[in-house]
């Protein structure tokens, strides 16, 4: 699995550069999906087997070490600059926590539905298209 997320990154990273496609949006939306294929495998067989909490907590548990602990890391040694993300991305990442926060305490009894799940996806769609919109 490491491997094929590993050769989709450098080839997708390729072809996008190609087509002159930003830095930034192949961060957001290429490398960012595909270092994320692993947690999605294991979500997905953590659903089909009945064990929610395994498929939310590797989910929330991903991006927050990546948040923290690699980018603070990273940070630490090399100060980085955030050029190419700008404050929609950022209002776009505290939206999807709220959002996720919301259908977790508030609707269905702690349960994220289809149709909320649906949502997300929607949102993630949305995104993507006004990323390349911007192109």
């Amino acid at each position: 699995m490491v491997g094929g997320g590993q050769l989709f990154i450098e080839g997708a990273s390729g072809i996008a550069r190609s087509l002159g496609v930003s830095e930034a949006v192949i961060g957001l939306t290429l490398v960012a999906g595909g270092t994320s294929l692993p947690e999605l495998a294991t979500s997905i067989v953590a659903a089909l087997k009945k064990n929610p909490e395994i498929a939310i907590g590797n989910a929330i548990g991903s991006n927050l070490f990546n948040i923290f602990l690699v980018l603070g890391s990273s940070a630490t040694i090399v100060p980085m600059s955030m050029s190419g993300i700008n404050n929609t991305d950022l209002l776009v990442l505290i939206a999807a926590g709220v959002l996720l926060w919301i259908f977790g305490a508030f609707f269905k009894k702690r349960i994220i539905t289809r149709i909320e799940g649906g949502v997300l996806l929607g949102c993630y769609i949305i995104y993507i298209i006004y990323l390349l919109s911007l192109q």
